[in-house]
């Protein structure tokens, strides 16, 4: 007697199964592989807008340069400064997210609060409106002459707060890029801490109750510790967006203002993936732009390694 066979084999044989399979396989080399490929292929080529449909254009042939694009890239005081700015970025927003979510999600899990369920819900507005539309708005509000967080902002610092229009300061578009970020993001943060909170047994909290612990102790003693995996999980998954940070700087003022590094412009608050579309869009240096996302992936490859190094691995032990 042949080996019986699972139910899974009954439903589908294994063949019927492979032939199933197929067409999601082409689907995902088609929509994933082939693109990524592609773009490496690009990234050691001389690649721009014109030669990349007409290899032979006479100009300037589309032909295989090496590292070429590579030298460049590291080479560029724009790219020096682009990823400078991306880090700060992410140093400043994270924090931020997470201290703003957090502190929304234990304030949420306490009984006291009145309307927490309506609270809850409005909170989470900015995870409803598409996230082009919160930044139109908040391009709206800012606006130098009538835009009234601009007014409130001119107010604090006791000069024109200028984030956007034609007249710009670095620093205070670098600001309205950290609000707008934790803006976005908080919901996401106040929802994963939140169940968390949701999830620590009873028992834990009234025996920390029965021994005298107070309100702040039990937050830090007792059930920070007991969340402190999901608030890393969290900060890896927020910190990749920081880095990954384009439609906030593109739509607000296209990473302005321009200033002058190392003796060349450069778009003061260009991140990471607004450098390299500017360089794939405004320049037309397709070959160099596929290089630059080749870095970028490296460098957000190693980030991640290094999160789950430091603080899943080491925290299961």
């Amino acid at each position: 007697m042949g080996k019986p066979k699972s139910k899974e084999e009954l439903l589908f044989p294994t063949k019927t199964a492979l032939i199933l399979v197929i067409p999601s396989l082409f689907l995902f080399i088609f929509f994933n592989i082939w693109p990524i490929a592609f773009s490496a292929y690009l990234a050691f080529t001389n690649a721009n807008h014109i030669n990349i449909y007409n290899p032979d254009y006479p100009a300037r042939p589309l032909m295989f340069i090496g590292l070429s694009n590579f030298m460049k890239l590291f080479n560029d005081p724009a790219f020096y400064y682009s990823l400078l700015k991306t880090l700060l970025f992410l140093a400043t927003s994270v924090p931020l997210k997470i201290l703003v979510g957090v502190g929304l999600a234990f304030l949420l899990s306490t009984p006291l609060i009145y309307g927490r369920k309506i609270m809850r819900g409005l909170l989470l507005t900015p995870w409803a409106i598409p996230a082009i539309l919160s930044v139109m708005i908040w391009r709206s509000v800012l606006d130098p002459s009538y835009g009234p967080v601009t007014q409130f902002f001119s107010f604090i610092v006791g000069r024109p707060f200028q984030a956007v229009g034609t007249i710009m300061n670095e620093w205070d578009s670098f600001l309205v890029y950290n609000i707008i970020e934790t803006w976005l993001a908080y919901p996401f943060v106040m929802t994963v801490v939140g169940g968390a909170i949701s999830g620590i047994p009873k028992e834990i909290i009234e025996a920390s109750i029965v021994d005298g612990a107070g309100v702040f102790t039990r937050t830090t003693k007792v059930v920070l510790p007991l969340i402190i995996r999901t608030i890393a999980f969290v900060a890896v998954l927020t910190s990749g967006a920081s880095l990954q940070a384009f439609l906030i700087p593109f739509v607000l003022n296209d990473g302005g203002p321009m200033i002058r590094f190392m003796g060349k412009l450069v778009n003061s608050n260009d991140l990471l993936l607004l450098y390299g579309y500017h360089r794939f869009m405004r320049d037309y240096e397709w070959g160099y732009a596929a290089a630059f996302y080749l870095i970028v992936v490296l460098i957000l490859s190693v980030y991640v390694y290094v999160w789950f190094k430091l603080v899943f691995q080491r925290g299961g032990k």
